[in-house]
C-alpha cells in the first residue's frame, strides 16, 4: 500500500516538473539531470522529497522499525526450534542429535541465500525483495509446522533459512539508504539489537511453549508472529533504493515526454546475471583475500558461534548442574538479553566519545577505527565471561553465578558486534555489502555447525573444559580491536575495496 501511494507521489512529482518550467519543453529535458550525448541521466534534486534520505527523521525511523522487527522474527525463527530437539525427535523417531539438524539447516539456508539477495535487492529493489523473500519464508514456516517426518521437518527449515537471509542480510543495505554517516552512528547501536534479541528471546518463550503445548506450536508462534509483520511490513514499508526511484522516474518521463531520453544509471546497470557474478568474485575474494573481513569475519562468527552453541549448552550449564526444567533452563536466556540491553547505553556512550569530528569540520565522517571504540574495553570481557561460567559450574556454586556471566557474556556480545559490524560497513562504503555477505555466509555456516556439534562437545570435554577452549579462542582474538584501532588506516590503504 505504501509503495503505490509512493509510486503516486512520484508520478504527480514527473507530472508538475514536466508542466512547469523546470523543463525546457523545447527539448523535453529535466533541470535536474545531466546531459551526456543523446542519454538524459535522471537524478534527483537536492531537497526533492522522493528522496529517501530527505525524508523526515520521524518517516525513516518508522521504516527502520519494520526493517527491525524483519530481522528480529527471521533471528527469532533460527533459534526458537532448538528448545524442542527431545519432544520433536521423539515425535518424529529420530535422536536429540539429529534433531538438531533442524536449527543447522536453517542457519545454513541463511548463509547460503546471503550470498544472492544482495544483487537482488540492488537490482528488483529493497522492497520487492524483502516482501517476496519473507512471503515465501511464511510458506516454509508453516510447512515446518505441518511436517510429516523427519526429512521433510529439515528440507522445510533449510529452505526457511534461504528465503529468511534477506531480512538478515540486507538490512545494512536499507539504513546506508535512509541515513547519513552521521546518522547511522545514532541508529546503528539500537539496529544492532535486533539481529542479537532474535535468536537469545527465542528461546525463552519458546521454552515455555514446549513445556505447556507441543513442539509444534513452536513454528504456529512463529508463523502468527512473522505473518502479523509482514502484513505490517506490505501494508507500511515503501522503496527506499534511490536507484530503484530513479529508475522509476525515468520511466514516468518518458511515458509523459513520448522522449526516450530519459534514462537513470540503473537502468543501465539493471541485469541480474552479471551483477550475481560480479557480487559472488567479491564475496570470495573478502572471504579469503581481505584482511579486515579475515579477522573480523572470525571475531563476528565466533559471537554466533557462542550464542547458537548456549542453544544446547544450557542443558549442561543449567539442567545437568542446577536441575532447571525446560522452561527455567530457557529462561536463563534473559541474563544474556539483560547484558545486551546493558551493552546499548555503553555503545552510545563509546560512539559519542570516540565518534567526534574537529570543530573545523564538522560535517567529515570520523575514520571508521573511531567505531571501534566500544570494543577496545569489552573484548576481554568475552574470555572472561567463558571462563567465569566455565570455572564456576558446579553444584556447590549458586547458579545466579553462572547467570551473572551469562550478563557479562551478553554485555561483551553487543558492544562486539555493533562496533565490529559497524567498522565494516564504514570501511567498505558501497562494497559493504558484498563484505558483510561474505562475514554473514560464514558465521551462519558456522553457527549451524557448532550446533550439530554442541552436545558432543559438551559430553566429551564437559562445560568446564568446553567453555575453557571457547575461551582461550576469545582470548586469541581480544587484541584484533585494539590492531585495527592503531594500524586500520594503514590495512585499508592497501585494499582496492575499503574506503581510503
Amino acid at each position: 500500500m505504501e509503495a503505490y501511494l509512493q509510486y503516486r507521489r512520484l508520478r504527480k512529482s514527473v507530472k508538475q516538473s514536466v508542466d512547469s518550467d523546470k523543463v525546457d519543453n523545447s527539448r523535453n529535458v529535466p533541470s535536474d539531470t545531466n546531459n551526456r550525448n543523446d542519454i538524459e541521466d535522471v537524478n534527483f534534486a537536492v531537497s526533492d522529497p522522493q528522496n529517501p534520505q530527505n525524508w523526515s527523521v520521524g518517516y525513516k525511523i518508522f521504516c527502520t522499525s519494520i526493517i527491525w522487527l524483519l530481522t528480529f522474527v527471521t533471528g527469532w525463527a533460527s533459534a526458537v526450534d532448538s528448545v524442542s530437539l527431545d519432544t520433536a525427535g521423539k515425535d518424529l523417531h529420530v535422536s536429540k542429535i539429529a534433531e538438531a539438524l533442524a536449527t543447522s539447516m536453517y542457519m545454513f539456508g541463511v548463509g547460503a541465500g546471503a550470498l544472492f539477495v544482495g544483487p537482488c535487492s540492488e537490482t528488483l529493489g529493497r522492497l520487492p525483495t524483502y516482501l517476496l523473500t519473507f512471503a515465501l519464508y511464511l510458506v516454509w514456516i508453516m510447512a515446518t509446522a505441518l511436517a510429516p517426518n523427519f526429512t521433510a521437518q529439515i528440507v522445510f527449515r533449510l529452505c526457511a533459512g534461504v528465503f529468511a537471509a534477506a531480512s538478515m542480510s540486507i538490512y545494512g543495505g536499507s539504513l546506508a539508504d535512509l541515513f547519513d554517516v552521521h546518522e547511522r552512528a545514532w541508529l546503528w547501536p539500537f539496529f544492532a539489537l535486533s539481529p542479537l534479541l532474535g535468536p537469545t528471546i527465542a528461546p525463552i518463550a519458546g521454552g515455555w511453549i514446549v513445556t505447556y503445548l507441543s513442539w509444534r506450536w513452536i513454528d504456529w508462534v512463529t508463523l502468527i508472529i512473522s505473518g502479523a509483520i509482514f502484513l505490517f511490513a506490505t501494508v507500511f514499508l515503501p522503496e527506499t533504493f534511490s536507484p530503484v526511484l530513479l529508475s522509476f522516474k525515468a520511466r514516468l518521463l518518458r511515458q509523459a515526454t513520448g522522449n526516450d531520453c530519459y534514462q537513470s544509471e540503473h537502468d543501465q546497470q539493471s541485469n541480474l546475471g552479471p551483477k550475481l557474478k560480479d557480487n559472488l568474485r567479491r564475496i570470495i575474494y573478502f572471504l579469503f583475500r581481505e584482511p579486515t573481513t579475515l579477522l573480523f569475519e572470525m571475531y563476528l562468527t565466533l559471537l554466533y558461534i557462542l550464542i547458537y552453541g548456549f542453544l544446547q549448552g544450557f542443558d549442561y550449564i543449567f539442567t545437568r548442574t542446577y536441575h532447571f526444567n525446560v522452561g527455567y533452563r530457557y529462561t536463563s536466556f534473559g541474563a544474556i538479553v539483560i547484558g545486551i540491553l546493558l551493552g546499548l547505553p555503553y555503545v552510545l556512550l563509546l560512539n559519542f566519545t570516540f565518534g567526534k569530528t574537529s570543530k573545523s569540520d564538522q560535517s567529515a565522517a570520523p575514520p571508521p577505527e573511531q567505531r571501534l571504540g566500544p570494543a577496545l574495553f569489552a573484548s576481554p570481557l568475552l574470555p572472561i565471561s567463558l571462563f567465569w561460567i566455565g570455572w564456576t559450574n558446579r553444584p556447590d556454586i549458586s547458579y545466579w553465578s553462572d547467570l551473572g556471566a551469562c550478563c557479562l557474556f551478553g554485555f561483551a556480545v553487543m558492544a562486539l558486534f555493533a562496533s565490529t559490524y559497524h567498522y565494516l560497513l564504514d570501511s567498505y562504503g558501497t562494497n559493504a555489502a558484498s563484505a558483510m555477505a561474505a562475514v554473514t555466509f560464514i558465521r551462519y555456516f558456522a553457527s549451524g555447525g557448532m550446533v550439530l556439534a554442541t552436545g558432543p562437545m559438551f559430553t566429551a570435554l564437559t562445560v568446564k573444559w568446553t567453555l575453557t577452549l571457547l575461551g582461550c579462542v576469545a582470548a586469541v582474538l581480544t587484541p584484533v580491536p585494539w590492531v585495527f584501532w592503531r594500524y586500520g588506516s594503514v590495512i585499508r590503504g592497501k585494499s582496492k575495496w575499503a574506503n581510503k
